[in-house]
């Protein structure tokens, strides 16, 4: 820009004493800055009526090229012969206070660029707009950001990028206004009171002596109110290292950077701050006092919360599925070996009673796997519609019976939208919730159940990657003892548990978040020490009708069929033969997908039924089903795993597959299971 120009208007108005600029504090604001507009590394130029640019700083024709000075702004950025649609300097010269835009450009190297242009007015002493002086903001890299976080995180990296890209370039605006700009008091002004960030102006005995408009919004505090004393919003946490920082930087004169702090808000919120502070020194180089940019990032942290927590979910769904997959196949021949045993007529009664305790110890072993299944992507096992007060009510009825010294209260909505939940799953996750409201009043108190129908926009939803529209809200309240902010953050990490050894394994809370991410909800916990907890959960309305509970069936089931029966582990192939012949079948058992494919080939006219297991070495059972489908199409299958029926299950199931046992599994289940496919029609 044309430093003449900068100098006249700095000598105007320095050659003004006794003015009203002058005891309104003009000279105060313009000894903050130093006359330094050729090294910012903010671009800026400034344009005629007529959009002719008739100044530009070194930044300016770094980008533009030295032949941009007397030509058409429009011409020499964008190789235009006509105005801009979006021009920030039209907007102005329209009557606005400012104006701004976002534009893709080709500096003069050749290299492609995103700008970001921020126009304010030039005004005569008749106040009348003479020109605009246009910031411009090289925000390439920024975009760069975008596209890369948005590839890695979808729609929460995205909005992480867009707060981050607005908090920057206010930061980069105001630093470069603070440390470098000496235009004039009414362009300090403009662009201090544009700001997406709060700006305070201290003298040396931190007395506020400016506030922007953002400080108001963000704070609640007017000039008014603060003129002339300290702002009362240091929590006492914050008050010695920000003392320290403040101390540095007027002894030394050393801007502060994104110094991360907290501070409150006039109605008590407690707020993540950036500051960046720059002394600023009268012209003999004498301090004077401090210009502060508080960034509020409180959002943000929020959202880095959320992604964290999402990431490391991720990781350990992997990690659970696989172990309990292992444990199941485990399960299934303890299980099946205790419950041959005990067919055994000649047992003794109390190796009777031993072997019914291992089924009941398998029992448990099983439960602790479907809560590491829970953790799982893949989690679900029987989703049907389902009325949530009816399942919330039998729930907390069963809870009731086991805590006399619990109140729970109820209050359901009416009309309430069926989910599609998988109702055991669900139970699971009400039953930890209710388990651990029953731990925080060990001398009794109350529940407090509530249900009804809601409607969440995307502001709430995009956190977690879900679609707005119609959910149903469950709360569980209790009148316990609460959770303290230092854990909070952590009661849905796997294995976290404060209470002792044998009261819980740590798995209840993590499980319950899994099960409620798999079935796309979303779970909250908001809590004060000594006032209780409440655990919010939504889930994804259903358009379908509520399916009625099925009886279950307590009865062995038998036939005479010829079954193949597929597994790569001894221990499960062993006891499923056992139990299939104890049932009247033929047994066939192949160890691995191909032999299952040559014994098939072989005897596929013998062959009623094809058991097999999900995942074998080799060849899967994905591939094995698939290869066994073209030998004969009408082939009856039943796929067996210690993972559940969601994920690659799932696919299977849909290509044809006529059902899923899940182990480890009982002699009955077994029996239900084949018959079921046996007998259904082909």
């Amino acid at each position: 820009m044309d430093r003449a120009i900068i100098n006249k208007s700095f000598e105007e108005l320095s050659r003004t004493p006794n003015t009203d600029v002058g005891r309104k504090g003009g000279s105060f604001l313009a000894g903050t800055f130093s006359d330094l507009i050729d090294v910012m590394d903010i671009a800026m130029w400034q344009l005629d009526i007529n959009y002719r640019v008739v100044g530009y700083n070194k930044k300016a024709k770094q980008i533009y090229g030295e032949d941009a000075l007397g030509d058409f702004c429009y011409h020499a950025a964008a190789k235009r012969d006509t105005i801009c649609e979006i021009c920030p300097a039209r907007a102005v010269y329209k009557g606005q206070e400012s104006g701004r835009s976002e534009h893709k450009r080709t500096d003069v190297s050749g290299k492609e660029i995103y700008i970001d242009h921020i126009a304010t007015p030039i005004k005569n002493r008749d106040g009348e707009v003479t020109g605009t002086l246009v910031l411009i903001i090289d925000i390439t890299h920024l975009k760069k950001q975008e596209e890369e976080l948005l590839q890695h995180r979808n729609h929460l990296e995205e909005m992480v990028v867009d707060r981050t890209k607005d908090l920057e370039e206010s930061q980069a605006k105001f630093r470069a206004l603070y440390e470098q700009t000496n235009r004039s008091e009414k362009l300090y002004r403009s662009l201090l009171n544009s700001s997406a960030d709060a700006i305070v102006v201290y003298n040396l005995e931190g007395q506020v002596q400016f506030l922007s408009p953002s400080f108001s919004k963000i704070f609640g505090w007017s000039l008014e109110e603060l003129k002339g004393i300290r702002v009362p919003f240091v929590p006492e946490s914050e008050r010695e290292p920000s003392g320290r920082e403040i101390s540095r930087l007027l002894d030394t004169g050393e801007p502060t950077q994104n110094f991360q702090t907290k501070r409150f808000t006039k109605d008590g919120r407690l707020l993540d701050i950036y500051i960046s502070a720059s002394r600023y020194d009268d012209q003999e180089g004498n301090p004077l006092g401090i210009l502060v940019i508080l960034k509020d990032i409180t959002e943000k942290r929020v959202m880095e919360k959320q992604l964290q927590q999402v990431q490391k979910m991720e990781a350990l769904a992997t990690l659970s599925g696989g172990i309990a997959h292992d444990f199941n196949n485990l399960l299934t021949g303890l299980l099946g070996n205790a419950s041959l045993l005990l067919l055994d007529g000649q047992l003794q009664e109390r190796h009777i009673e031993k072997l019914k305790n291992i089924e009941r110890y398998v029992e448990r072993a099983a439960n602790l796997t479907k809560q590491l299944l829970g953790l799982s992507k893949y989690g679900k096992y029987d989703v049907k519609p389902t009325n949530i007060n009816k399942l919330v009510l039998a729930c907390s009825s069963l809870f009731a019976e086991t805590k006399k010294e619990i109140t729970i209260t109820r209050n359901f909505g009416n009309g309430i939208w069926p989910v599609e939940v998988d109702r055991g799953q669900l139970e699971q996750v009400l039953l930890n919730l209710f388990v651990n409201a029953g731990q925080a009043m060990p001398r009794g108190g109350e529940i407090h159940l509530e249900t009804r129908n809601t409607v969440l926009d995307s502001q709430d939803v995009e956190p977690y990657q879900l679609t707005p529209g119609r959910y149903i809200q469950i709360k569980v309240t209790d009148t316990g003892v609460g959770i303290d902010d230092a854990i909070k953050d952590k009661i849905f990490d796997p294995f976290f548990t404060t209470k002792q050894k044998e009261m819980g394994t740590g798995l209840g809370l993590a499980s319950a978040y899994g099960i409620v991410t798999n079935h796309d909800g979303i779970i909250k916990v908001s809590s004060k020490l000594g006032e209780g907890t409440t655990f919010t959960i939504f889930l994804p309305a259903s358009n379908q009708d509520v399916e009625p509970e099925s009886a279950a069936i307590n009865i062995l089931l038998r036939g005479e069929e010829t079954i193949l029966l597929v597994d790569d582990e001894e221990m499960v192939s062993v006891v499923g033969k056992q139990f299939l012949e104890l049932l009247g079948y033929t047994v066939i058992v192949a160890a691995s997908g191909r032999e299952a494919l040559e014994l098939f080939e072989r005897s596929q006219d013998e062959i009623d039924l094809i058991i097999l297991d999900m995942i074998m070495p080799g060849m899967s059972g994905s591939d094995t089903f698939d290869q066994l489908k073209r030998l004969n199409p009408n082939i009856s299958t039943i796929l067996s795993s210690g993972y559940s029926p969601d994920g690659q299950a799932a696919e299977i199931l849909g290509r044809g597959c006529g059902g899923f046992l899940q182990k480890p599994y009982s002699l009955t289940e077994l029996s239900v299971k084949v018959r079921k496919v046996l007998d259904a029609p082909h």
